[in-house]
């Protein structure tokens, strides 16, 4: 069964309805649930103390909340995709975070290029403040997988998501940036990367959250855009990171999808980046990541490609006999 966007809007805005309970009202939902009409006649059919609290009156406003939300979007230009729409990629809908249990977005707000959500992604992420090896690193290796098809997926963060976002744009490739904010130009974060964002739409690529515009980012809201980033890719490509940095939360989360994850290995991994690469060494060393240098990019092309195999690989389904 499936629940149109803006009924999926109006579940989301009853106060403690997440996206595991409107899944779960989804997947008993009839097809014929179209309206808010349709929900509140289906809204008594449910049993449970958590459908019971929320009376119709709560669901018509939780109603007027969402088509405020979407008439909003509408006015900035601002596109919703949902989990039920044949253009939700599937590898999105098989969303893991970082404590390895399944969290799929329902809803993606977007500018941009929706199309650019069919090519196969590769997350290029790492600190905010790299240093001028780890600058050039990222552009060299976001150039190189954009050329070969990939679209580059970051946060348009200062820094390493800065150097994923502009290589892939220097050789006219596809980039996506997930944000914790509305995708209203008044909400970007950071502000220093308003153009890059700009930038990003005009070129054929995209902008994606799942948060409404107006809203603003904040420290739990980038937290949780992490897990997109990993989720949306087939692989990881950190530039720079330190150990507690928040480039771990999609390092985990790539990791408990066991996707590929990718740490570059500078020459000198303490002198050349002046230990911001702690990350780096730490995972390289214990074999928690594969090494990338210019020297391997073939051999991690491969790897990355084998993955796109398997993970679009059709599932079969076990039998019960």
């Amino acid at each position: 069964m499936a629940l149109n966007t803006e009924l999926i809007l109006t579940l989301k805005n009853l106060k403690g309805c997440g996206n595991k309970t409107v899944l779960s009202i989804a997947e008993v939902a009839p097809s014929q649930v179209q309206t808010i009409k349709d929900l509140c006649d289906f809204w008594t059919t449910l049993k449970g103390k958590k459908f019971e609290k929320f009376t119709t009156t709560d669901l018509h406003e939780a109603n007027r909340k969402a088509m405020t939300i979407i008439n909003d979007a509408e006015r900035c230009g601002v596109g919703i995709i949902s989990y039920y729409e044949d253009a939700f990629p599937q590898i999105l809908r098989e969303t893991i975070n970082e404590d390895g249990n399944a969290d799929a977005p329902l809803l993606l707000f977007y500018r941009g290029n929706i199309k650019a959500l069919q090519m196969p992604g590769i997350a290029i992420i790492g600190t905010r403040e790299p240093t001028e090896a780890g600058t050039q690193a990222g552009i060299y290796f976001a150039e190189k997988f954009a050329a070969e098809g990939f679209n580059i997926v970051s946060g348009l963060a200062i820094g390493c998501d800065t150097t994923g976002h502009q290589g892939a744009l220097n050789v006219k490739g596809t980039t996506t940036a997930f944000l914790a904010n509305g995708l209203d130009w008044e909400s970007i974060y950071p502000k220093e990367n308003l153009e890059l964002a700009k930038n990003i739409v005009e070129n054929g690529g995209l902008l994606l959250s799942e948060y409404p515009v107006g809203q603003r980012g904040n420290r739990y809201t980038l937290v949780e855009r992490d897990r997109l980033q990993a989720g949306l890719s087939y692989a990881t490509l950190v530039i720079q990171t330190s150990l507690r940095g928040g480039t771990m939360h999609a390092v985990n989360a790539t990791i408990k999808a066991q996707k590929p994850l990718f740490m570059i290995r500078y020459k000198n991994m303490n002198g050349q980046t002046g230990g911001k690469a702690e990350g780096n060494r730490v995972f390289l060393e214990e074999g928690k990541a594969h090494a990338l240098t210019s020297g391997s990019f073939d051999e991690a092309l491969a790897i990355i490609r084998e993955s796109v195999e398997k993970i679009n690989k059709p599932k079969i389904k076990k039998s019960l006999f």
